[in-house]
């Protein structure tokens, strides 16, 4: 078993994770641990190799110059590994104590090449659908995996071998899903353990999330299409394509287009607008479409009609429920934050004052919302 971690300036919390993997009840002589560390500055390099002292040939330390997120430590890695499985973990992030037994167990038992395990989230949200219930032997639509992207699973190294899988790298949002979509799409069986909370996936106080930022358009969009075309791939038009689909055409695509979109620049705004056009004429069939509820449906046909003021407006007018406040992040994490200040279209550090809507545009909208 190869237990992967990308580290960059995570020394406040490492040695919790570490502890975690050693600690596992499958037995740390069942385990080697290849940690890449990209380019840390707070000491993690040290306490890394310092563990590597104490444990020759369990634990496997690689220092290079910082990338800037994790997809391309986590490549590394993968070239290095030497178990039958590979795990990867985030530094700020631990295991359950009998995690990776349970996984492997799972693996063997159902010939899976990917396995689940539940995630729990701490002080932050986790994927609930894929852990309703355990699931031996399955596959990407009866697990419901492509609700949880994340790359903390287990992968049957072979596979990802085979299949040449890897990481986006330079990508600071949704880099995993280029990996773990593939490999639930290749796998030969799919399996879940959902009795045991085996990935603790922590809100770190001070660190900002890339979750709560918004992507660069270009690159992001990019990332969704080069996912979405290996689903079109292996999956045949059809209901089962449309019920994967589902998930990037709300949580990607339209997922852009909450309260923030109506605070960004304009020529972002409609930069949103087009590429995201082009993926629901692409990807998102009529019948998909359909089954969404009013709202979403009526988010789509603005998006494909280019009708940008109109999304602003709407955007303002359906905000997401205020969700508590946490404490004010302080960037900790080259893989929890940007390695350089977020691009400013044409040089403004200031989001573009927002327009006013015309009462024709909101009784526009809201006839559709009434459909």
């Amino acid at each position: 078993m190869s237990v992967i971690i990308p580290v960059y300036n995570a020394g406040d919390h490492l040695t919790e994770c570490l502890q975690s993997i050693a600690g596992q009840s499958i037995g740390f002589g069942h385990v080697e641990i290849i940690a890449v560390d990209d380019g840390s500055t707070d000491g993690s390099g040290a306490l890394l190799d310092e563990w590597a002292r104490r444990h020759p040939g369990r634990v496997r330390v690689v220092h290079q110059e910082n990338s800037g997120a994790p997809g391309g430590p986590r490549n590394r890695a993968i070239g290095m590994a030497t178990g039958e499985f590979l795990f990867f973990a985030d530094p700020d992030d631990y295991l359950g104590a009998q995690a990776l037994e349970r996984l492997v167990a799972a693996a063997r038992r159902d010939g899976a090449d990917v396995v689940l395990g539940r995630i729990r989230g701490v002080g932050r949200k986790a994927p609930v659908t894929p852990f309703r219930k355990n699931v031996q032997g399955g596959d990407v639509h009866t697990t419901r995996a492509v609700w949880s992207l994340t790359a903390h699973k287990l992968f049957r190294r072979s596979l990802v071998m085979e299949h040449g899988l890897r990481f986006a790298e330079r990508l600071r949002l949704a880099e995993e899903q280029i990996f773990v979509v593939a490999a639930y799409l290749l796998a030969r069986s799919v399996s879940v353990v959902a009795d045991y909370d085996c990935y603790y996936l922590v809100r770190r106080e001070g660190a900002a999330h890339l979750t709560q930022q918004e992507p660069e358009p270009g690159p992001f969009y990019a990332n969704v299409r080069a996912v979405l075309d290996l689903v079109a791939e292996h999956v045949p038009p059809g209901r089962k394509r449309d019920d994967l689909i589902h998930r990037w055409v709300v949580l990607e695509i339209l997922g852009r287009f909450n309260e923030p979109f109506a605070g960004l620049p304009e020529d972002t705004q409609a930069l949103h607008v087009r590429l995201a056009g082009r993926l629901l004429d692409d990807y998102a069939s009529d019948e998909l479409i359909a089954r969404l509820p009013p709202l979403a449906r009526l988010r789509c046909l603005l998006i494909r009609q280019g009708l940008v003021e109109e999304l602003a407006a709407l955007s303002t007018l359906a905000p997401r429920p205020k969700a508590k406040q946490p404490p004010k992040p302080q960037p900790k994490s080259e893989h929890q934050t940007k390695a350089t200040p977020a691009p400013q279209a044409h040089g403004t550090s200031r989001p573009a004052p927002r327009r006013r809507t015309t009462a024709a545009t909101l009784r526009r909208m809201r006839r559709w919302l009434r459909r």
